[in-house]
């Protein structure tokens, strides 16, 4: 069933380009084959490492058997173990569309996953001492491998040691640093976009941009609300007050996030209709802090209860079916919206 939705979705997008029934057909055969070949190559892995760096320095180490987190001198070094799903497919598709659409996928997909892990390094990098690293770093490294290359271990210590070197080895050592972030699931796509908008608000408060920090703080929490919230009263995907609720937080709270969506939408992220001139008056009473510590606390709260109403599983023994039971999911977080 998930191999038919999946093949679905695919399908759908590339009917907008309106193809004939005989490369409709053919495309379909390929979809199949994108997945069969998926589930052949399990073997098949990639080792990314990317170098995070701000004005700060930031030491602290962190991480599980498939990813890790190792300062440097330039920077925290981060490096993911990732299914080899963004390359190889010339050899497989005759059709040129086909190889060229699958790559893509198959690469944005992977970068999905390593920046999931990069998510777990931002967040406790901004919790531990208030650093907003950019999650796309200066410096990258990857490497291809397959089983004949060692175990998954071996190739994550032996990767990340190259790059640490590259950006300078430290000193002095680090302390291991016990981030909840470290279990927390960021692989959950509202989750993984929720710490992208609130960090991005973090960047814009610290640059003076109050308004437009408030569209983003908004979005942190209209992030999670596409989070599963079927078992609970209300309508938290609708209500930002029902999603606070439902959180367990209190009436102010509650009146919190609805104040800071009525300022989105007077004034950040639409065309206000009155007092245009007059925005900074609403700003009083510290609602761009308050409302920082509101994002924060939501954000943390849904991402403490996502494992008991679990969607995507953070820790898959096979990324191929994995990947094919998340499809739409993951689809709508990495491919491109047409305008």
């Amino acid at each position: 069933m998930s191999r038919s939705k999946a093949k679905t979705t695919i399908l759908n997008w590339y009917d907008k380009g309106e193809p004939t029934k005989a490369d409709r057909a053919l495309f379909a055969k390929d979809i199949d084959l994108f997945f069969e070949e998926l589930s052949a190559r399990e073997h098949w892995g990639e080792c990314l490492s990317t170098c995070l760096r701000d004005s700060v320095e930031t030491k602290f180490s962190m991480g599980t058997k498939n990813w890790r987190a190792d300062p440097t001198n330039s920077g925290l070094v981060v490096t993911t173990i990732v299914p080899g799903w963004g390359y190889g497919w010339r050899k497989v598709f005759k059709n040129e569309m086909s190889e060229d659409f699958f790559t893509w996928l198959g690469h944005f997909c992977r970068q999905y996953i390593h920046r999931a892990m990069i998510c777990k390094v931002l967040m406790a990098a901004w919790e531990k001492d208030g650093d907003i690293l950019h999650p796309f770093g200066f410096r990258s490294s990857s490497i291809r491998f397959d089983d004949t290359d060692g175990s998954k271990a071996e190739v994550l210590v032996s990767e990340a040691s190259k790059l640490i070197e590259e950006c300078g080895a430290p000193q002095f050592g680090s302390k291991k640093f016990q981030s909840r972030w470290l279990q927390r699931n960021t692989l959950d796509p509202s989750v993984h976009q929720g710490i992208s908008h609130f960090l991005r608000a973090q960047s814009l408060l610290k640059a003076g941009f109050e308004i437009e920090a408030l569209v983003a703080l908004d979005c942190t929490i209209q992030s999670l609300q596409n989070m599963d919230w079927s078992w609970a009263s209300g309508n938290p995907k609708r209500s930002r007050r029902d999603l606070c609720r439902v959180l367990g937080f209190g009436v102010p709270t509650q009146d919190l996030s609805e104040e800071i969506y009525f300022l989105r939408n007077q004034f950040g992220a639409h065309a206000g209709g009155w007092r245009w001139w007059d925005t900074g008056e609403h700003l009083g009473d510290d609602v761009c802090e308050r409302g920082a510590r509101l994002a924060s606390r939501v954000l943390r709260k849904a991402a403490d209860i996502e494992p008991e109403h679990r969607t995507i599983e953070p820790n898959p023994e096979n990324w191929a079916k994995w990947l094919e039971q998340n499809f739409d999911a993951i689809w709508t977080a990495v491919w491109f919206k047409d305008p």
